[in-house]
């Protein structure tokens, strides 16, 4: 108890911090960090040790996407590829349906593709729809967040999924296809409509900006036509499509051919998320070098001074990473299992609410995962539950309650400009919503369980 005194404590100050104070993420977060180790007696040295391999593990985990994933992106922004890209889905989908088609996107590539690099790939189209139809950035952010988080978390051959099947001995195709059951009506009501709902509570002056977008694009087909002296929409599609085909192959080729064989050892390698993102930021600056240097720079000019603008986001997510170690370490996540153990109550609510309360306190949707399914799978087995209900109920309490604690938070304040409040309506609401649907459908699920296929 007196390490969830320390956590609440902790936390309520960093949430004052951040929101009423305006403090620096990165200030706040590795201040949080030392206080919690100070308020739970943690030794000074476990205190500096643990600092240094939260940066550290975050940085090898992420810190290479996110440099070259952003530069990726901000080659694509620089040279008008991205505006184009969106005034491309514009024309395909319209403007009242471009939401529907960002969530189903994000729904999608986030199957394949690790969630960080899928958000950082995409978010710079959200900034080029909402300078198009004025609609509300966050309800941008809100359609891309939940549909990529959703499948990232439920959707198999994503880590946390696989783990969790294999765990409790799933059936991996069932688990598939019953984590799509459940996830696609929670990122459709999540994301899409609740995006929607943003911008219908939007000011009076924002809704006319708004309206008057939409209706110019409607009315004016040369707003959203192709502009001859930038990249085509198709260019930029390709160029996005490019690196998650390479890690799309890299997983295939990893699961069909036998250990040894060329063919895999090398699409392994160029499907590295990391090597990846490289290789589509040099095929990117080469492919649109003729647009940015029109732009007055050069390739190498861009390429650094885009680097230049991920600091902030590397050290937020670093001092993130500090604070998450800390806060594993110092037994959270352990105390939380013993308080909801106490509490009598259903097995599969016990999974949903415990991979939930654990995501959130250690910042890791992986680890709630594996910590749930380690102490509850197997009694649940033991009760006869059927092995994809307990995998998937795990599945959905690890998307809820994204908050200051997990990375994944900063990205939506970092690459497109929202407050830690506009953070917190368009990632921790919607994604504590979507967990909640995930879970309701897994009940209805359930209640058939006997007569649908693959469930035991």
């Amino acid at each position: 108890m007196n390490v969830l005194i320390a956590f609440v404590i902790v936390m309520t100050l960093l949430l004052i911090a951040l929101i009423k104070f305006k403090i620096s993420p990165g200030v706040g977060l590795f201040a949080a960090a030392i206080l919690m180790g100070f308020l739970t007696f943690m030794p000074l040295p476990d205190i500096l040790s643990n600092l240094g391999t939260g940066f550290g593990n975050t940085m090898k985990s992420i810190g290479i996407v996110i440099l070259f994933g952003g530069i990726f992106g901000e080659l694509l922004a620089i040279s008008g590829a991205t505006e184009e890209m969106a005034k491309g889905l514009l024309r395909v989908v319209g403007p009242k349906n471009d939401l529907l088609a960002l969530n189903l996107a994000g729904f999608i590539v986030s199957i394949p593709v690790y969630f960080g690099s899928a958000y950082i790939m995409l978010s710079p189209l959200v900034n080029s729809l909402q300078e198009l139809t004025k609609k509300k950035r966050g309800s941008y952010v809100s359609a891309l967040f939940v549909g990529l988080l959703l499948t990232h978390c439920i959707v198999a051959p994503t880590p946390g999924p696989v783990a969790v099947a294999g765990q409790v001995g799933a059936n991996l195709g069932w688990f598939i296809l019953y984590g799509i059951v459940i996830a696609l009506p929670a990122s459709l009501i999540a994301g899409w409509q609740f995006g929607n709902l943003l911008n219908h509570s939007q000011t009076e002056e924002e809704k006319k900006a708004m309206k008057e977008g939409i209706k110019a694009i409607l009315e004016d087909d040369e707003l959203i036509m192709q502009d001859s002296n930038k990249p085509s929409a198709i260019t930029a599609f390709l160029l996005i499509l490019f690196p998650i085909t390479l890690i799309v192959l890299g997983s295939i080729f990893s699961i069909i051919l036998p250990e040894g064989n060329i063919i895999r050892t090398i699409f392994t390698f160029l499907g590295d998320n990391n090597v990846a993102l490289f290789i589509a930021m040099l095929v990117t600056g080469f492919t649109l070098r003729k647009y940015i240097v029109n732009d007055g720079r050069t390739v190498m000019e861009a390429i650094d001074q885009s680097s230049d603008k991920l600091g902030n986001i590397l050290m937020v997510i670093g001092t993130g990473g500090c604070f998450g170690t800390i806060l594993q370490s110092s037994g959270v996540g352990d105390a939380l299992v013993a308080l909801l153990n106490r509490f009598n109550m259903p097995l599969l609510l016990l999974a949903f609410l415990l991979a939930m309360i654990i995501r959130a306190a250690v910042g890791s949707a992986t680890v709630g995962m594996l910590t749930t399914v380690s102490i509850v799978g197997p009694p649940a087995l033991a009760m006869g539950f059927s092995p994809v209900i307990v995998g998937l109920a795990i599945c959905a309490g690890s998307v809820g309650l994204t908050l200051p604690t997990d990375a994944a938070f900063w990205l939506p304040a970092r690459y497109n400009n929202l407050t830690v409040g506009e953070a917190f309506v368009t990632t921790t609401y919607t994604t504590t919503m979507a967990s909640v649907i995930s879970f309701l459908m897994l009940l209805i699920l359930q209640a058939f369980s006997s007569i649908l296929p693959g469930m035991f």
